[in-house]
């Protein structure tokens, strides 16, 4: 199971959305100039929510340690990105066998590769609305940990006078 720890930011009924710390793959680097920390940077410190199962009644700004079964990323990776890459070569080659003349094998095989990756993203969308909220593919709230519990503060649009 992989492990992280998050904050609670809102709950409803069995449901918690929580906030995981968002960690560079060179925290620890004290170069502040090279291309992972501008990526960093242009894209946003906030970490996005999460939607965990929350058995335990955790309460909002609670510290809590969230869970994930390796198979289900494992799953969920391999269906995000095999499935819609499988569909374009798919297309890409029936567009191609069912060009009329080798003129236009090209362009059939474009034409069909265009529309197995529409065909597979679409196909993705579905899919992983119908399994998404399912129990094996969401995080799950394992356990709290102990601490004072903490409060956020958000503001909208910057500092008032």
């Amino acid at each position: 199971m992989i492990e992280t720890q998050a904050v609670v930011m809102k709950t409803e009924d069995s449901v918690a959305y929580v906030q995981a710390e968002r960690k560079s793959s060179c925290s620890g680097c004290s170069e502040s100039n090279c291309g992972t920390s501008v990526l960093a940077n242009f894209f946003g410190q906030k970490a996005p929510l999460y939607r965990a199962n929350n058995e335990l009644g955790a309460k909002v700004g609670e510290r809590v340690m969230v869970g994930l079964e390796e198979s289900a990323l494992f799953k969920g990776t391999l269906l995000l990105y095999m499935f819609p890459i499988l569909l374009l070569f798919a297309g890409a080659v029936t567009g191609g066998a069912l060009a009329a003349t080798a003129d236009a094998r090209e362009a059939c095989s474009v034409a069909g590769a265009v529309i197995g990756l529409a065909a597979g993203f679409l196909w993705l969308k579905i899919f992983s609305a119908r399994i998404g909220l399912g129990k094996k593919f969401q995080p799950v709230i394992l356990s709290r940990i102990d601490g004072v519990p903490l409060r956020f503060v958000e503001f909208e649009s910057g500092l008032k006078k």
